[in-house]
């Protein structure tokens, strides 16, 4: 199920303008800052007659070719996650707040808590098959839980603490035993999870896996870890969802068809659905001309160039995403499993990390360059505020102030003692900060760095692009994550969907915390966060609050925007609610088209 897996990518936000002579001073006395300036309708009704069997045609945006990873456990790309989030991810149903409902029998699979005796068990459907006409059993929850902690799987990122609360899934991944003590079939359609303890973010998916893959292909994939990525568990996974991939055309394309054993294949409507690569330079013209039918994630440039067209309408809602500057500041411990914070770190003092944040014009960047479609994110930039439950109303954000920003580097004893313009750190040695920023295929990418290294300047910080210039996103991902001793600063992102716990991106054991930063009040809030107490739902808002404002008060990261999803609908589709579509009361199988191609402006 997509709503409770973390879309794990990380990149550079995607445009820029040069700033020169902006001024929002008029905006933010007449408009709600809490919001997008520009904010859209949700749904549309265009009417009309449905035609049988139709194939839809579904854009994905991205500079790069697909990289063809669909494996929905372990995929690392948004782009392979848009595919798989419509074919084949849904298997919990949710509540109004995202999180797992327990005991409903119309999904693929029922879930049931008893925080008593600190159990989960699922329950297949009795009707629920792969897509080769094999039974969905039991087997195949139990090997895709003893993949997820296989020790031998040593490149698997998504594995941490979060699953160490199952009964012995700790002492299998550090291979002392050969099975997982707390993973038992009970029959062939049932599962029983054991905790050590159980925890409010299990309602989430937190140690807990919210979609299964098949055992024969985890077999196969399993026997050699080093040719993992290209096993069919990850070209070609078995789907027991409405659709399943069946081709892929270099990175271009992929084709999904329907999955005739479908339980519910009564109600798909859409006989196949095509996805399709689109580039930033070329989704204008895909657009108008009818060439997709549905494309989310537009960018404002492509918005602006679409938002006149005839063809169809454009929808609109809060993202759960953040783009942000992060600082290096310490690293991975492999042989610990755990994040090592390097009180010696050129930006180890939060003064001057803070003086990076009141040198820069968020909200200018937002309502001029993202042209009202983002908005600075207030606290951490953790929880948007699409999901209530984590949002914190007293959350504050940077604003630029360039004389605090000096104040504070002054204090940290960063002073320009040669009077040549640029600051040297505290011990009086020249220093300058290397910027990982990843090339996303946008014209403007290079502006949008350039003005923040001009900003810094501006309070005396030397800032350069790491090797000079953008990097590619293969580069910027595999240099970040590496801990790249030459890369000090870096622009990325994060796409939470509905999960608010922070604990995957910011926890002491996440191999996703960049940053590399853990504190003891940040353990703390994340501990009270997983507390039973937190079952409470005002509880856990109280922690989700406390955890923001210290992550804030620490910045490791500083939040640059908080997004608005712009999803482009043509009119051959006869309608559409982004809010049902959320939650999968409405799916793109039940989508009903009313022509046999999209129409074109």
């Amino acid at each position: 199920m997509k709503k409770n897996m973390l879309k794990v990518f990380s990149s550079t936000v995607a445009l820029s303008l040069v700033l020169a002579g902006c001024s929002t001073s008029q905006n933010k006395k007449t408009r709600d800052e809490t919001k997008p300036a520009v904010e859209f309708k949700t749904s549309v009704d265009n009417g009309g007659n449905t035609i049988n069997n139709g194939h839809l045609k579904i854009g994905i945006l991205s500079a790069d070719p697909l990289t063809g990873m669909f494996n929905p456990i372990f995929f690392l790309q948004a782009t392979d996650y848009y595919i798989m989030r419509d074919t084949m991810l849904y298997t919990f149903a949710l509540d109004k707040d995202y999180r797992l409902k327990q005991d409903d029998g119309n999904a693929p699979a029922k879930f049931h808590l008893d925080k008593d005796k600190k159990e989960a068990t699922v329950t297949l459907r009795s009707d629920l098959k792969w897509n080769n006409g094999q039974d969905v059993t039991a087997d195949d929850i139990v090997a895709t839980y003893h993949l997820m902690g296989n020790p031998k799987y040593v490149e698997n990122i998504r594995y941490s603490e979060d699953y160490e609360v199952i009964e012995g899934m700790k002492e299998y991944h550090n291979g002392k035993v050969d099975s997982i003590s707390g993973i038992t079939k009970k029959d062939n359609k049932t599962v029983v999870i054991k905790y050590t303890e159980v925890k409010p973010s299990i309602l989430w998916g937190t140690g807990f896996l919210t979609v299964f893959l098949n055992k024969d292909q985890i077999a196969e994939a399993s026997k050699d870890f080093g040719k993992f990525s290209g096993a069919e568990l990850n070209t070609k996974p078995l789907s027991y969802g409405p659709y399943y991939l069946d081709k892929q055309v270099n990175g271009e394309s992929v084709l999904a068809k329907q999955n005739p054993y479908y339980y519910n294949k009564d109600k798909v409507k859409v006989k196949e659905i095509e996805f399709k690569a689109v580039s930033p330079a070329q989704a204008a013209a895909v657009i108008k001309n009818g060439d997709v039918d549905y494309i989310r994630a537009l960018s404002p440039n492509i918005w602006g160039n679409v938002k006149d067209a005839n063809n169809g309408s454009i929808l609109g809602q809060t993202d759960l995403y953040v783009s942000y500057v992060g600082f290096k500041l310490g690293k991975l411990d492999k042989e610990k499993g755990k994040v090592v914070t390097n009180s010696n770190a050129k930006l180890a003092d939060v003064k001057v990390r803070q003086a990076f944040g009141y040198a820069v014009d968020w909200d200018q960047i937002n309502e001029k360059l993202f042209k009202g479609l983002r908005y600075t994110p207030t606290g951490s930039g953790f929880f948007p505020p699409r999901i209530e439950l984590a949002e914190n109303p007293n959350g504050k954000k940077y604003k630029k102030d360039v004389e605090k920003a000096k104040k504070l580097l002054d204090e940290a004893g960063f002073k320009d003692k040669d009077n040549d313009g640029i600051r040297e750190d505290k011990n009086g040695n020249k220093v300058s900060f290397n910027f990982a920023v990843r090339n996303t295929g946008s014209d403007l990418d290079q502006a949008l760095a350039d003005n923040f290294i001009k900003s810094w300047k501006e309070v005396g910080l030397d800032v350069k692009l790491v090797d000079g210039k953008l990097l590619s996103a293969k580069d910027w991902s595999t240099r970040v994550q590496a801990d790249d001793s030459e890369i000090d600063i870096f622009q990325g992102a994060w796409g939470f969907f509905n999960n608010p716990n922070p604990n995957y991106i910011a926890g002491e054991t996440s191999k996703l915390n960049l940053p590399r930063y853990i504190d003891d009040k940040l353990i703390k809030d994340l501990e009270q966060i997983d507390s039973i107490d937190s079952f409470d739902d005002a509880k856990i808002k109280e922690a989700f609050n406390k955890f923001d404002e210290d992550f804030a008060a620490a910045s490791p990261w500083l939040p640059l925007s908080w997004n608005t999803d712009i999803v482009w609908v043509n009119k051959r589709i006869k309608n559409l609610d982004l809010k049902k579509y959320n939650t999968f009361d409405q799916q793109f199988y039940e989508l009903e088209l009313t022509a046999d191609k999209g129409v074109k402006n």
